[in-house]
């Protein structure tokens, strides 16, 4: 008595009105009326003239008429059956046996089913022994064993493995990072899987530039600020945090609308931690006539002030006079207080910038 069916019985497919126009016969019936008798009746019990009949009623060869592999599924679905308990006994191997001459495939064929169904077993353990995102002594020899019985080469469990771990890791990095951000307690824990999974993780360098952005992002809004030298002078107490390559641009006349750009409006963005992605996704196009040059050059961000410095020309815009700023793709608007809007062009730096702007307006 089997422990329980592996076939089911399944509909057959409707004949098309031009099928039945031309006399022709769904050939993928044929298969499904294979599947339903196997259903119906126990394994040894079903015999060649069975199949036969089948194929005579469709005009199919059983050797030549199913190029398409549908006879050796039908194997590889009792087959995976059969491996439901990770492995065969001699019954089930007699059966299997019947089921290859009854099916007429080669022995060709049979060694690929089996190949692909006993990797199957593996992946589906593996799985389950990974589910925790390690592997302790007692599945690291339940697997052992189960990759001697069904004849796995060690080329392929290791490949498998590496596999199966290096998306562990990618699956966690992805979500440590969800929120843009990468802090020191996650990433101690991304090494702690790392060394649970006892591989050497090999990201691309897209995932290592994000871990590397976003862990600086974290260092940004968490951390103390590093000041960094720069050949200029600073006034007293005050400190540099960055430095980029800018294009300003000053419009000419300012805007009449306040348009609610209040400093309560910059206080809530800052404490939203999520202000340096751009509210405008076009890039800015500071053209004349409503803007020109202000600034072509290198930009500092001080504790103080930003300061704008084209060759030996120096301006400066107080932080404290910064009531909003609009981050676009290319760049940031500065809303100042009773001055004309000012528009750093900053390309590849705007994240960087922006945030570190952010911070030292929030540390006011």
């Amino acid at each position: 008595m089997e422990r329980e069916q592996a076939f089911y019985k399944s509909d057959l497919e409707a004949v098309s009105f031009w099928e039945k126009l031309k006399g022709q016969k769904n050939e993928k019936n044929a298969v499904i009326e294979i599947n339903n008798l196997l259903s119906e009746k126990p394994i040894m019990e079903v015999n060649a003239e069975d199949i036969q009949a089948i194929m005579d009623k469709y005009e199919l060869n059983l050797y030549t008429g199913f190029d398409d592999g549908s006879m050796r599924e039908l194997y590889k679905k009792y087959l995976r059956f059969c491996f439901d308990d990770n492995h065969l006994d001699a019954e089930e191997i007699i059966k299997l046996k019947h089921l290859k001459r009854l099916l007429g495939l080669t022995d060709k064929a049979v060694e690929i089913a089996n190949h692909q169904i006993c990797q199957e077993v593996y992946e589906r353990e593996l799985d389950a022994a990974l589910q925790d995102n390690r592997l302790d002594e007692k599945e690291l020899h339940f697997l052992k064993q189960l990759q001697n019985e069904l004849q796995l080469p060690q080329s392929w469990v290791d490949s498998i493995y590496l596999h199966k771990a290096q998306s562990i890791v990618i699956r966690f990095i992805k979500g440590a990072i969800q929120d843009e951000r990468l802090s020191p307690d996650e990433e101690e824990e991304l090494q702690a899987l790392i060394s649970n999974l006892e591989i050497e993780p090999q990201l691309d360098t897209a995932t290592q530039a994000e871990l590397a952005k976003y862990r600086l992002f974290w260092q940004i809004e968490n951390d103390k600020l590093p000041s960094i030298y720069v050949p200029i002078k600073l006034k007293s107490e005050e400190y540099c945090y960055f430095l980029t390559d800018v294009h300003a641009c000053e419009e000419k006349k300012s805007e009449k609308e306040d348009n609610g750009n209040s400093i309560r409006s910059l206080r809530v963005k800052l404490s939203k931690s999520n202000y340096w992605h751009p509210e405008q996704q076009e890039n800015f196009a500071a053209e004349d006539p409503l803007w020109k040059n202000f600034s072509v050059g290198k930009a500092y961000i001080t504790n103080q002030r930003i300061i704008l410095r084209e060759k030996e020309q120096e301006k400066s815009i107080k932080l404290n006079v910064i009531k909003n700023f609009i981050v676009y793709s290319n760049g940031l608007m500065l809303i100042r207080e009773k001055q004309k809007r000012v528009f750093l062009q900053t390309d590849m730096n705007t994240e960087v910038f922006t945030m570190i702007l952010g911070r030292v307006l929030r540390d006011l």
